[in-house]
């Protein structure tokens, strides 16, 4: 593919940021006021609450290509470290070397029971050298957990690539890349067969926390990593997310302990 169009896979597979729950004050310590008014769901909603892992945010891009031949992309959160056949090769993070032998198994599969022209699959790179790797591992093992994915059809593809860079990160930005709903996440988990953030615990929107005392409390539930690979130390956080994704926010100990130190 043209480099232009590399640039505008880049942007348009970026992972979005993530609000925290609480809106963050003076000197990095959070406020009562939530990120939203009414709290961070409907009382109705059901809430997936998942382990936030402390890594690399890293992504594998499938995509048709111009030949029709189906091509895959490498990438950290901010940019594309590898693309099939080595036409990109950045060694960051030993993410692509890592993550190239999943994204050959995923290759063949991808789309064949769905017209998709692109899919990106979104996984923590931890362990190895990350900057929290003594949490999960003392002899600097790598893995990856999966947290997240969406697909888009040619006509989709090829409205976004026809636009300029920049209305292609005012999409991002607000929040139209199509995640698959919590369903459908899981049934792309099972189908791969991929190690995945863990789901901690379901909740109701009405029950859950919305004080900061109240929060921290519920977030020390889940003080101890699941996802240890060789050590098993602390969790860096949380995320709650509605099924459908349109809401998530992140809930991190160092927010609430940085809040809660005197």
């Amino acid at each position: 593919m043209k480099r232009v169009d590399l640039k505008k896979i880049n942007s348009l597979t970026k992972y979005p940021s993530i609000l925290t729950y609480h809106k963050l004050g003076e000197k990095g310590r959070l406020t009562e006021s939530l990120c939203e008014e009414n709290g961070l769901l409907h009382e109705s909603d059901r809430l997936y609450v998942y382990e936030k892992v402390d890594g690399e945010n890293a992504r594998v891009v499938i995509f048709k290509n111009d030949n029709n031949e189906i091509d895959y992309l490498i990438g950290s959160r901010e940019e594309l470290l590898y693309a099939k056949g080595d036409r990109i090769g950045n060694p960051y993070g030993s993410i692509a070397e890592f993550l190239k032998p999943i994204a050959e198994k995923l290759l063949p599969a991808v789309f064949s029971e769905n017209d998709w022209a692109l899919t990106v699959i979104y996984q923590e790179s931890y362990g190895g050298k990350t900057k929290a790797a003594k949490n999960y591992t003392d002899n600097k093992t790598q893995d990856y957990r999966f947290f997240d994915v969406f697909s888009l059809t040619q006509d989709e593809l090829n409205h976004l690539m026809s636009l300029p860079q920049e209305k292609i990160a005012e999409w991002r930005d607000h929040g139209n890349q199509p995640f698959y709903n919590e369903e459908e996440k899981l049934r792309f988990i099972q189908t791969f067969d991929l190690s995945y953030a863990p789901l901690l615990i379901t909740e109701q929107g009405s029950n859950f926390p919305r004080t900061l005392e109240d929060t921290y409390a519920f977030l020390k539930n889940f003080e101890q990593t699941k996802v240890g690979i060789d050590a098993s130390g602390k969790s860096e956080g949380i995320i709650v997310r509605s099924s459908d994704r349109k809401q998530i926010r992140k809930i991190r100990f160092e927010d609430y302990e940085r809040t809660f130190r005197k």
